[in-house]
């Protein structure tokens, strides 16, 4: 491929602020993302269940509802798009898993893409257990998605 060609496939980008470009003819395909500078925190809603109450008996104490366990965790999330595995290769334990133990120096996934196996870490000064993991083995994530809850 000509360097002149991505050269100014990148410039056009750069100069129409384009987040991402793909070129495909018969014999070639080329698909550019542009790097966001800041981490957007993408907030994954937890499903709400709503229980009808038994009939209370007229000494029951109202129950307290209860409290969102996830609700001040920090959140591991997807600094890529790509495939997304909890274990270094098929035969191993995974990396991490509800309650495990975690800081900013351990791996909890790796995100294939394009060929590139990218470590994730929590976020510097994230210490603390892994509470819910969110995606599965092999899945597809995109930016942002969140792999992860850290309590």
């Amino acid at each position: 491929m000509d360097t002149k060609i991505l050269k100014e496939i990148t410039k056009i980008m750069r100069e129409n602020d384009l987040v991402e470009v793909e070129v495909e003819s018969a014999d070639l395909k080329i698909k550019l993302r542009k790097a966001e500078p800041a981490v957007t925190q993408v907030v994954q809603s937890l499903p709400q269940v709503v229980h009808q109450p038994a009939p209370a008996s007229p000494t029951a104490v109202p129950a307290a509802p209860p409290a969102d366990e996830f609700a001040n965790c920090h959140k591991v999330i997807s600094p890529i798009p790509g495939t997304v595995y909890l274990k270094p290769n098929p035969e191993a334990a995974h990396f991490v898993q509800v309650g495990t133990q975690v800081d900013e120096s351990k791996v909890v996934c790796l995100i294939e893409a394009m060929k590139v196996f990218n470590e994730i870490k929590p976020d510097a000064g994230v210490r603390g257990t892994i509470k819910k993991v969110l995606v599965n083995d092999g899945q597809p994530v995109e930016y942002g998605t969140v792999l992860f809850l850290v309590g």
